[in-house]
């Protein structure tokens, strides 16, 4: 009989169980939803934000993401599709992106896991960290755009800006 060598064993793999350690070591309560997905809340600067994490085999890929709880009606969706496309330049990890059907402004992450590999605890802390950095830096963009009051450029103008001097 010839046994199978170690690499042609599939065993048991859950890049999420993963992100349960971190959500467990910092004492976040979590669910895990009816598709698998892993659920959290989050504080933030500007309001509790609702994260989720979702593993994604066809494309080896461990997904993270953060709902900003905030709707473009449709007759703003042309500026938040600029809004977002001039924040996303300015953001390294992620992407921000509104949902067409709902207009629900959403932060996306990926993390990228050849077969087999696992995210490290960092890896896993290292995406919840830019998710809520992200959203913390362009939410108030995002609501002046959503509410109407400010262009996209005046939107993002108001929330990047730079001090100087001392205080």
């Amino acid at each position: 009989m010839d046994a199978a060598r170690p690499d042609e064993v599939e065993l048991p793999f859950d890049p999420l169980d993963v992100v349960e350690h971190v959500l467990v070591a910092e004492n976040l309560p979590f669910d895990r939803t009816d598709e698998g997905d892993l659920a959290f809340a989050l504080a933030g600067s500007w309001k509790d934000y609702e994260l989720w994490f979702a593993w994604r085999p066809e494309g080896d890929c461990l997904q993270l993401c953060l709902a900003l709880d905030l709707r473009v009606s449709k007759t703003r969706r042309t500026a938040a599709y600029e809004l977002a496309s001039m924040i996303n330049q300015r953001t390294w990890l992620g992407h921000f992106e509104i949902w067409p059907d709902e207009g629900e402004i959403v932060f996306r992450h990926a993390l990228a896991l050849p077969h087999g590999e696992r995210p490290t605890l960092a890896q896993a802390a290292s995406m919840i960290d830019a998710a809520v950095e992200a959203a913390d830096r362009y939410y108030p963009a995002f609501d002046f755009m959503s509410r109407g009051s400010k262009k996209p450029q005046e939107a993002i103008d108001a929330c990047l800006f730079e001090t100087v001097g001392n205080a």
